[in-house]
């Protein structure tokens, strides 16, 4: 294969060190793209979220998405029409404040936690002024698949715009009876996002791709027909990687998301 893919990699590698020291590593082992948390940095040394992509641009890396945090994210489908208000709100702000940071999209979970029941219409209204926003600023916001992907899935169908899409988990559709790979091939046109990473079909582990159970052969290559910037992942150290130098870990959590690229046939 002779196509030359981007790799990108969460800030958050699993390793305490300052924000501008991940960047500098990140670059060294020869990622192309970093993902965000849209949060300020407060330990070792505090840093703001509005410098977090001035950081990236100074070392030439290129910001792939931001994700938004997910407390209290389930306020959107509240049946208080002010408390979904309140959220509302305050996701459009964190939108304008990636926008002026020079963020082109974000990731937002529709749900957090797997046995609740919420009404459509409420997610329906919270979502379509969240995306209204985003279509008025120009930024993209991609829905994640976590538990509960009922509720992904319909904002996915019920609200059409160039600037709504799909943020993809691996890991998550890969655990607990997840789709295997279905929800990616069926939602592959609305794709703006992908956080990549393995586990044991058990517990989300955020292992390197090729540790687990992952059908890597299709998720890549679904992947591949898409629109997609960056192969990003979102892994960590576990067990026998946890005594590796960050750059060993970074190393070699870009080798094998390269071979699980590379080394595969077509998949059927």
């Amino acid at each position: 294969m002779t196509n030359k893919y981007n790799t990108g990699i969460f800030h958050w590698f699993g390793y305490i060190l300052p924000f501008e020291e991940r960047t500098k590593l990140i670059k060294h082992a020869g990622y192309d793209y970093v993902m965000l948390w849209w949060e300020d940095e407060y330990y070792p040394y505090t840093v703001s979220r509005t410098e977090l992509n001035k950081i990236l641009y100074y070392y030439d890396l290129k910001l792939d998405n931001v994700h938004l945090p997910f407390d209290n994210i389930n306020n959107l489908w509240s049946e208080s029409s002010s408390e979904r208000n309140n959220h509302v709100n305050i996701v459009k702000r964190w939108l304008n404040e990636c926008k002026g940071s020079g963020a082109e999209t974000v990731v937002i979970h529709a749900v957090q936690g797997d046995n609740n029941v919420f009404k459509y219409s409420n997610g329906y209204d919270s979502f379509k002024k969240i995306i209204t926003e985003a279509e008025s600023i120009d930024i993209k916001v991609a829905v994640e698949n976590t538990q509960m992907f009922q509720y992904t899935e319909f904002i996915l169908k019920e609200i059409e715009s160039p600037n709504a899409g799909f943020c993809y988990d691996s890991s998550h559709d890969f655990v607990n009876g997840g789709s295997m790979g279905e929800i990616l091939d069926k939602w592959k046109n609305k794709l703006m996002a992908v956080h990549l990473s393995d586990n044991d079909g058990i517990c989300d582990r955020h292992w390197v791709p090729g540790k687990g159970h992952v059908n890597w052969e299709k998720i890549i290559n679904i992947i591949e027909r898409t629109n997609i910037k960056s192969f990003s992942m979102e892994t960590y150290p576990y067990e026998e990687e946890k005594n590796m130098q960050p750059s060993e870990f970074l190393d070699k959590a870009k080798s094998c998301l390269e071979t699980v690229i590379y080394n595969r046939r077509d998949y059927v």
